[in-house]
């Protein structure tokens, strides 16, 4: 039986991708920090990942798995409530990047002894953010998921070498109870969203989780990508969105 290690897995994104790879009869590991309920083929693992040792140390006892899907991250709440960014905390712009970009280096780092014991086809796939892409505002978020981008291109050859992919998938806004309650103070943001892209609707965490499972399971051939499902917002020209 094939295993994944998922971290954010007690997440809205987290959580439906554990379900998708449930589903498709993998072994999943959850690693988050808050604790999650062990299941039939669910392990989970509690983990602080901004900490190298604590990560090492949790995973230690893991059996080899073939696929990484690095969720763990998000934009901050202080930052989401900060509208112009001379009033931005250096300590929050320093947080988030420790929590969306060092993570997931310190991720990759505990996780590379064992999918270099697994046999067969191994991937890692870390999730950016269309923030990097696009004039969100949220620049310690943008900047943080910006750096995922390149850690995903500078590691595509020497992982490629061993027969280790490496992706990213870039999610756009996407209405989990997380976003939703640190977002309350902005009237109908996700509906004005949602209206500026091109499928006039935002994309739902279980679509996201159905993307990381076909980076892991179906785009063999693939590495070195940045993959954007975020419904068309991206490429929607700025004089059609509405007023964020």
């Amino acid at each position: 039986m094939k295993s994944v290690l998922v971290t954010g897995a007690a997440g809205g994104l987290g959580s439906a991708t554990v379900d998708a790879f449930l589903d498709n009869g993998f072994h999943v590991i959850g690693v988050d920090r808050i604790a999650t309920a062990e299941r039939k083929r669910y392990s989970p693992v509690v983990a602080d990942l901004t900490n190298s040792e604590e990560t090492r140390a949790a995973l230690s006892n893991v059996s080899p798995f073939n696929h990484v899907v690095s969720i763990a991250g998000g934009a901050l709440a202080h930052e989401k409530m900060s509208g112009d960014v001379d009033e931005l905390p250096l300590s929050v712009f320093r947080e988030s990047i420790d929590q969306n970009l060092t993570s997931a280096f310190i991720t990759l780092q505990a996780a590379l002894r064992h999918l270099r014991a697994a046999e067969g086809d191994r991937s890692v796939t870390l999730t950016t953010s269309t923030d990097a892409l696009m004039s969100y505002g949220l620049p310690a978020y943008a900047a943080a998921k910006a750096g995922v981008i390149g850690l995903v291109r500078s590691l595509a050859g020497p992982l490629g070498a061993e027969g280790i992919r490496i992706n990213a998938v870039a999610p756009g806004d996407i209405p989990t109870p997380r976003n939703q309650r640190e977002w309350a103070h902005k009237t109908d943001r996700y509906e004005r969203i949602a209206a500026g892209s091109a499928l006039r609707r935002l994309c739902t965490p279980e679509e996201i989780a159905q993307t990381f499972l076909s980076v892991a399971t179906q785009l063999t051939g693939m590495t070195g990508q940045t993959l954007i499902v975020d419904a068309g917002l991206e490429v929607m020209h700025p004089e059609v969105l509405p007023d964020r």
